[in-house]
């Protein structure tokens, strides 16, 4: 693997020891790529370098919920690497996605062995661990305006929001009536402006900011 704002990444957060850098294979995703799949095997683990990626996670009953967020230099896959379990979650690239992959069958215990990948890791598992509790309990106590605002601000791409807002309903625990309704308000004051159906520039990126604070923590 030869470039060099991919390896600053890896050599700036200390991800990889530098000897395993070979190991790693660059791969890029559209939107709406798929990196991982629920209830599938882990085939690859990966580093983002460049881009979002959205996980979720499909309840028995068929609701999804939203997870989390995950951006430069994250690692998708930690929990089942680790442990050789099936994918617990989703993850879908959230616009265009640069990813270094990690080949579970080929690779694994060289990456076990590494002693600066494993620390990464656990750091992130850590954290993880820490802003679940917050995430899992917003639903229940934070009014749709603050958890709309917060996911607005995290998956906007130069301030543009594209998505399909009756799967955002779900995910962040509300009726799509509802979330039209805070759209609508959002458009009214100012903080965005319809562009096309799903499609929305934000115009107060501060204003949703505020809102959003004290929501979900995205890592």
């Amino acid at each position: 693997m030869k470039n060099d704002k991919f390896l600053k990444i890896l050599e700036e957060r200390s991800i990889v020891s530098p000897e395993n850098y070979r190991y790693l294979e660059k791969r890029i995703f559209k939107k709406g790529d798929y990196l991982l799949d629920q209830g599938e095997d882990l085939h690859y683990a990966y580093i983002i370098v460049e881009g979002k990626v959205q996980t979720l996670h499909t309840n028995s009953n068929g609701a999804t919920l939203l997870n989390g967020i995950s951006q430069v230099g994250e690692v998708i896959g930690m929990v089942e690497f680790m442990n050789g379990l099936p994918v617990s979650h989703d993850a879908i690239a959230m616009s265009k996605c640069i990813a270094l992959c990690i080949n579970v069958k080929t690779t694994r215990d060289i990456f076990m062995h590494d002693l600066m990948f494993m620390t990464y890791i656990a750091r992130h598992l850590a954290l993880i661990t820490y802003y679940s509790g917050n995430n899992a309990a917003i639903s229940l106590h934070f009014p749709v305006e603050n958890r709309l605002a917060s996911y607005l601000i995290s998956v906007a791409e130069d301030d543009r929001v594209e998505d399909n807002f009756v799967r955002v309903a779900q995910m962040i625990g509300c009726s799509y009536r509802q979330i039209q309704r805070v759209i609508k308000s959002f458009v009214d004051e100012g903080y965005i402006e319809k562009v096309k159906r799903g499609v929305y520039m934000i115009k107060k990126p501060q204003a949703l900011e505020e809102l959003g604070q004290d929501a979900y923590c995205f890592r």
